[in-house]
């Protein structure tokens, strides 16, 4: 059994034969991972579902990388509702967006309400269809790539989305994995994209979350 498959290679026959029997889909932006981006050998960062996919091998678990770089949550509504239907017998979605949403719309107060609506959907959708959703809060931006006051303007953002989303998440039952508080400025590979010891870190809280929601479901 292969230890990650990649969307990027579902036209391969080895990925048709093999889609069925992924457990955990990993959905996002870029911070998933660059599907959107050649051979996945061509990426230019690690990204956290392929140490998420070693951890996984253990316990006996399958991980589908979905990440599409430069993509906004409003677009991973469908994106996520195709992967239902792509793995049909995953149990679990790990999702993540976000980041691209506050990039490309900076007034948090306006642009927070409508991630976490979409993130929502997301997960009513895989809830809907018998599975069981994780998201993911947004990391930090590398803050020494900044002047400090456009840091601190990050941070701030960061501050006041994943406030809501923790309380959105924490209303409505839905597991969340906080990937920001354990990422600092060494673990990233540019201004936003974490390097190989970040994409290991995030792995390291996913597969956390994932043995905890498991063990509360009596799967282990």
């Amino acid at each position: 059994m292969p230890p990650i498959l990649y969307v990027a290679e579902s036209a391969t026959p080895s990925f048709q034969s093999a889609r069925s029997s992924a457990d955990v889909v990993c959905a996002g932006d870029s911070i998933t991972g660059w599907n959107n981006f050649g051979g996945v050998t061509d990426w230019p960062y690690q990204t956290y579902p392929k140490f998420l996919g070693r951890l996984c091998e253990p316990p006996g678990l399958t991980v589908a990388n979905g990440g599409i770089a430069g993509e906004v949550s409003p677009n991973g509504i469908g994106q996520v509702r195709e992967y239902l239907d792509l793995f049909p017998n995953a149990r679990y979605f790990v999702v993540g967006y976000g980041t691209n949403d506050l990039g490309m719309r900076p007034e948090v107060e306006r642009t927070s309400p409508g991630i976490i609506e979409n993130l929502g959907l997301m997960a009513g959708s895989v809830r809907e269809s018998g599975r069981t959703p994780i998201l993911l809060n947004v990391p930090d931006a590398n803050g020494s790539m900044f002047s400090p006051e456009v840091a601190g303007e990050l941070r701030r953002k960061r501050d006041y989305h994943n406030e809501r989303l923790q309380g959105y998440c924490r209303e409505h039952q839905i597991p969340l994995v906080d990937v920001r508080s354990k990422l600092r400025d060494e673990h990233f590979a540019d201004n936003l994209h974490p390097n190989k010891v970040g994409a290991k870190i995030i792995a390291e809280e996913v597969f956390r979350k994932l043995a905890e929601v498991r063990r509360s479901s009596g799967c282990d």
